[in-house]
C-alpha cells in the first residue's frame, strides 16, 4: 500500500471539565497541556499548577459541534441574529473530575 492511498482521518474530541469547574475556578485564559491522547487516561495540565486525568468516554447516538457568529443587522430597525452552523461530529467527550488518590 502506498503512502498516498493512506489517508488520515481527523478525529474530535470534546473536553468535559464540568465536574472540576465546581470545585476549583480555571481562569479563562490560563495556560495548559494536554498530554497521552493515545492513552487510556490523557493528562491535563492547568498554568502548571492543576494536573488533572480524564478518561474517554464514548457518545450515544451523534453528537455534534456548532459555531455560532453573530450577522450584523442591515439597518438599526433590525436586531442582530446568531448564524450557526456545524462543525464536525464527536465521537469521543474526554472527561475530567477531581480524584482523591491514596
Amino acid at each position: 500500500m502506498s503512502n498516498e492511498s493512506v489517508k488520515e482521518e481527523d478525529e474530535f474530541v470534546l473536553i468535559d471539565l464540568d465536574d472540576v469547574t465546581r470545585h476549583i475556578d480555571i481562569p479563562s485564559n490560563a495556560p495548559y497541556t494536554l498530554s497521552g491522547l493515545d492513552t487510556l487516561n490523557p493528562v491535563l495540565t492547568i498554568d502548571g499548577k492543576i494536573k488533572l486525568v480524564g478518561e474517554y468516554i464514548e457518545t450515544i447516538g451523534t453528537c455534534l459541534a456548532f459555531s455560532d457568529k453573530e450577522e450584523v443587522p442591515v439597518d438599526e430597525n433590525h436586531t442582530a441574529k446568531k448564524l450557526v452552523e456545524p462543525v464536525t461530529k464527536i465521537h469521543k467527550i474526554l472527561k475530567f473530575s477531581i480524584r482523591q488518590w491514596r
